[in-house]
């Protein structure tokens, strides 16, 4: 990056691409940006410009720099349907997508308990597809995922869509399409299984998220069981007087 008579201090000009990112989504919630060695790197510039673009965006709020966690996108308040749409969340798992990388663990048809056959409004002991996944970043694990699906929608999923494909995707591309949704967050202890997968300590304290996603008319598409390192992950929420639905999404 070199500068001309006319143009901007550097660092103003490396914030403003950084901001871009942020905008469209290449650098998405919950997910550190760069170091700053490796923001270096990339534009050819000092340290200290570097940090002086970082300080920029974080004065405008649209980054956070905590220590141990590196440096965080700031969740920005939608204004208009369209950019509500466009945050929802498909299209947030999606962006999650573009800096993570997903082991598939397992995959195989199993009985439903009573406590899945509820979640996906089946009878116990029906048939479903069990998916185990780890997400990671740089090799380390920033969650796990336990997903069931109906066998007819499992049945229409390719193999290879299971290995690098967010889940949500895959199965609107056997035409199911979703439409709504409902998610609680609990505070959990890491068991045997879950601490083995996100290679932590057992009994570790993680967020675990319960999903159910539904088609347009009601219809359950997917279970989701989801448990987060807490260190990885912020919850912020925008609250107002005015009208409006607070809608917030964890990614998988």
């Amino acid at each position: 990056m070199a500068p001309t008579p006319d143009s901007p201090p550097l660092f103003q000009q490396v914030a403003q691409t950084l901001r871009q990112r942020l905008r469209d989504g290449t650098y998405p919630v919950g997910i550190p940006l760069p170091g700053e060695r490796e923001l270096t790197r990339e534009f050819g510039v000092a340290r200290t410009t570097i940090r002086s673009a970082l300080a920029r965006l974080q004065e405008e709020g649209s980054i956070t720099r905590l220590r141990g966690q590196g440096t965080l996108p700031v969740a920005q308040p939608s204004t208009d349907e369209h950019s509500k749409i466009r945050n929802g969340l498909l299209e947030n798992i999606l962006r999650f997508g573009q800096r993570t990388r997903t082991a598939l663990v397992s995959a195989q048809f199993v009985q439903a308990t009573s406590t899945v056959a509820q979640a996906l409004q089946v009878a116990s002991g029906t048939r479903v597809m069990r998916v185990v996944r780890v997400r990671k970043s740089h090799r380390r694990p920033l969650l796990c995922t336990e997903v069931y699906l109906p066998a007819a929608i499992a049945e229409g999923i390719h193999p290879q869509m299971l290995e690098d494909m967010p889940l949500l995707e895959a199965i609107e591309r056997t035409g199911h399409a979703f439409a709504q949704g409902e998610q609680e967050l609990i505070a959990v202890n890491a068991s045997p299984e879950v601490a083995q997968l996100l290679e932590i300590a057992t009994g570790a304290p993680l967020l675990r998220v319960n999903r159910v996603v539904a088609d347009a008319q009601g219809v359950p598409i997917q279970y989701l069981i989801g448990h987060y390192a807490p260190d990885h992950y912020q919850y912020r929420m925008r609250l107002s007087r005015t009208g409006g639905t607070t809608t917030v999404w964890i990614t998988d």
